[in-house]
């Protein structure tokens, strides 16, 4: 039956592909749908708008963070070797693991890690350039870097920490991170179009990343791949959409590839299912964090998933493991997250009959709250969030201007963005970027006076300067 229904289906899914991404102005676009034991492959658009070269499925995105869970599994293979631990410390594993803060390298755990819990500042994006020890000098040059939250304390997303996981498995193996990858899951499971390395990308047609222009065209990003160093974190892998769903079925699968053969055991894969932490400001209030897999629920229906986000590329996984349906999208636009919310929701609700929960908008009469209070300077790692409290005109609101810092904002030229913080309640305020997506920014840490010491939308910010601006 459900073989039959994903079938019937495959016009509309491919219509709606299609318009969708025009309508969201989105080059090009490849989605894979595995339902049961029916599986079916789309694409739409261009790869590129400079040459212009279709998108096919066989055309290679970069996937982004999608690949934490990648590197989860392969340290979970190493923890049923019994050559790894999850509530050791790193340093038991890394002895020259080191931080800022001293006691937090102490004492962040492997599970730490996994699950973003460790503090450690996420998006730290230095250069080590191509070569096979980027991994170990990135991981070296962390003895400079500082916490945001004290170790096991709260969920703060952190690509830093899954690059520590990455060079955790290049030493408990004596391989490189690309050679660990291709020998335990990317041959195993007969993923031939994944792969971390450009010299292998180019045997392959390949979509490249785009941002709009102010006149609204899009063009090619200046940069087309980030740096092999936080390859672990997903900052290179490449991969079709069908190599994605592959490697999912195997979580679907209780770890067994297509040839029957285990290659994560069944409660590995269970535990990394597991929510272990909540995070903030999830659309359907209901969202955590496992091993790797974001976790949630959708109309009842329990949802495992990720993303990524690299150079003008967008990509998104989502999986109801008990209904046995995964999808995943695959984009070359910054755009690429409202194709995502219309397609998305269309897919799920004509397949499985669960909506996927929309963003968190206000609705009725803002509340009444101290606004003044919210006003400051917030800051994290590549990122500082300048409070502003308006009253021009009689008004009363917040505004945030978003300053990018670091080296990708030196790379790519980012210029501030604001936008207006519209309350829900006490913590929570409604956003809208200039691209279109919706959010929320959640206030936590008030004082006695309540004033936030704290703002998450997906990392934590800490308070600096009591004033913006």
């Amino acid at each position: 039956m459900s073989s039959t229904r994903l079938l019937d289906h495959v016009p509309a899914l491919e219509q709606a592909l299609h318009t969708l991404r025009q309508h969201h102005r989105v080059p090009g676009a490849s989605l894979a749908i595995r339902y049961h034991d029916a599986g079916v492959e789309l694409s739409s658009g261009v790869a590129n708008v400079r040459t212009g070269v279709s998108v096919t499925p066989e055309t290679l995105f970069q996937i982004g963070s999608n690949t934490k869970v990648y590197t989860t599994s392969l340290i979970m293979q190493l923890v049923e070797e019994g050559r790894i631990e999850l509530d050791r410390s790193v340093r038991t594993y890394l002895p020259t693991f080191r931080l800022k803060d001293p006691e937090a390298a102490a004492q962040i755990t492997v599970r730490q890690l996994l699950n973003h819990t460790s503090g450690i500042e996420g998006d730290y994006f230095e250069a080590f350039g191509p070569g096979d020890d980027s991994l170990a000098r990135y991981v070296e040059s962390l003895a400079q870097l500082g916490q945001i939250h004290g170790p096991g304390e709260r969920f703060s997303y952190c690509n830093s920490a899954f690059v520590v996981a990455g060079r955790l498995l290049e030493v408990m193996t004596g391989q490189r991170y690309h050679e660990v990858l291709a020998e335990r899951l990317l041959r195993p499971l007969g993923l031939r179009a994944t792969t971390v390395l450009i010299e292998e990308m180019i045997g392959h047609r390949y979509a490249v990343g785009h941002y709009f222009d102010e006149s609204g065209a899009a063009r090619v990003v200046g940069q087309i791949m980030m740096d092999r160093s936080a390859a672990p974190a997903g900052s290179v892998t490449s991969a079709t959409a069908l190599d994605v769903l592959q490697f999912v079925r195997m979580h679907l699968d209780g770890g067994r590839a297509p040839d029957g053969s285990q290659v994560l055991s069944p409660s590995s894969v269970a535990l990394m299912q597991t929510p272990s932490v909540v995070r903030p400001a999830s659309p359907s209030g209901r969202g955590q964090q496992g091993l790797g897999w974001r976790t949630d629920e959708w109309d009842g229906h329990r949802v495992i998933g990720h993303g990524g986000g690299t150079n003008g590329q967008l990509s998104f996984l989502e999986v109801l493991p008990d209904d046995e349906l995964a999808v995943v999208l695959l984009t070359n636009a910054p755009s690429g997250g409202r194709l995502w919310q219309d397609l998305g929701a269309y897919v799920f609700q004509a397949l499985a009959g669960v909506q996927m929960p929309g963003p968190v908008r206000p609705t009725g009469e803002a509340p009444r709250l101290p606004l003044a209070l919210y006003a400051g300077v917030y800051e994290r790692l590549s990122e500082r969030v300048e409070v502003h409290h308006l009253r021009e005109g009689g008004g009363d609101e917040l505004q945030a201007a978003l300053v990018p810092t670091g080296p990708l904002a030196a790379a790519f030229g980012e210029k501030p963005e604001r936008i207006r913080l519209r309350p829900l309640d006490r913590e929570r305020f409604y956003y809208r970027t200039r691209d279109g997506d919706e959010g929320l920014f959640v206030f936590d840490d008030f004082d006695a006076e309540g004033r936030p010491g704290t703002v998450f939308s997906g990392r934590l910010a800490r308070r600096v300067e009591e004033k913006a601006g």
